[in-house]
């Protein structure tokens, strides 16, 4: 039997989640409709907005590319509302917006309220963007929009469709999350079929759990797979990052550990060398000295703490980012037991490189 034919699974885009927002708010414009009590709580519990008795609401769609802006004309104020689905604010896309609204509405509005509403999986990067100093009023996640929308449920299909579709997405993140298997699963599946192989989600909450109040960085590769990345030594990009002890003007290379996989070894965890480089340039031989002196001092460590990891061999080749220490991950999910194993061993390695 066919699942329900739900509109959002078609409609994920984030245009589509804009003009469902737009369409949310915009029943405070119709008093006498079955839709205004969930605009009003919209306005009151998220956007902190109670006062709307005679107030002029207008609302915006991709207003010089702001998702969503609503401008309360009687008390000149605007809410600026960036939307996410699965991605996350970059280029400082808040800050541009708020200057636009200035320029554009000198005299109609005196206040701008700058909203974060994301409903897709938050990761460390959402979390700097609500709370970095002076950027963001009010923050929405999926949880708090939910929370509001759902009791009005029955009262319209296109509500229902919504808040059924995400009630699926939230069951779908908490499958993968999980980045451990049985020995059994793990015999029947191919590597790139294990959460950690393909899932951002899975394999954030793995490197969350080794470190749990550090900044975790996520993204994609060129081909298209998912990869996940911790700072060891580094510049300093974000409050909660790590600063490498030398002068910057004496750092030629960064080092992070990372999660990824490949063909023959699967999901792995590895400490990789990255030096900075431009188009054009020349393959960096030169750094070969310092990878050697990095990875005696992994192997050093590892060997004075008596640790004991199933590494693949690693080697100084001639491209951007070699490896200094890589980890097969598949026997380390197979029980809580393995795991802690490997986080303990992680964890020492972490603690003494950076001394």
């Amino acid at each position: 039997m066919l699942e329900k034919n739900n509109l959002f699974s078609f409609a994920t885009s984030e245009l589509s989640q804009d003009a469902f927002i737009c369409w949310c708010l915009n029943w405070i414009n119709y008093p006498n409709e079955e839709l205004y009590p969930m605009a009003k709580d919209i306005f009151s519990k998220l956007l902190k907005e109670e006062n709307l008795e005679n107030e002029k609401v207008e609302i915006l769609r991709q207003y010089k590319k702001i998702d969503v802006l609503v401008i309360l004309k009687n008390s000149k104020k605007a809410f600026l509302i960036e939307d996410k689905t699965y991605t996350s604010e970059h280029s400082e896309q808040i800050k541009r917006y708020k200057e636009t609204i200035k320029n554009d509405f000198k005299e109609e509005i005196n206040d701008i309220k700058t909203v974060y509403f994301k409903t897709g999986f938050w990761f460390s990067y959402d979390f700097y963007i609500v709370n970095e100093k002076d950027k963001i009023d009010i923050k929405i996640d999926r949880e708090d929009f939910l929370k509001i929308i759902s009791k009005y449920q029955g009262k319209n299909i296109i509500l229902d469709d919504y808040c059924e579709y995400f009630e699926g997405v939230t069951k779908q993140e908490e499958k993968e999350k999980n980045y451990l298997i049985s020995e059994e699963e793990l015999s029947q599946k191919k590597y790139w079929e294990l959460n950690i192989a393909w899932s951002a989600i899975s394999q954030y909450e793995f490197m969350r759990k080794i470190f749990p109040k550090e900044y975790i960085r996520s993204g994609r590769s060129i081909g298209g797979g998912v990869y996940t990345q911790y700072d060891i030594l580094k510049n300093k990009i974000f409050p909660d990052t790590r600063e490498e002890n030398l002068p910057e003007n004496k750092r030629t290379y960064s080092v992070f550990w990372r999660v990824d996989s490949k063909d023959k070894i699967g999901p792995y965890i590895s400490i990789n060398f990255y030096t900075e480089h431009g188009k054009g340039d020349k393959k960096p031989r030169a750094r070969e000295d310092e990878y050697i002196k990095l990875k005696e001092k992994i192997r050093k460590i590892v060997d004075d703490n008596f640790i004991k990891l199933e590494e693949v061999e690693c080697r100084f080749y001639d491209y951007w980012e070699p490896n200094l220490l890589m980890v097969p991950l598949k026997n380390y999910l197979i029980s809580q037991e393995k795991f802690d194993e490997l986080i303990k061993a992680i964890k020492i390695i972490d603690e003494e490189l950076r001394k």
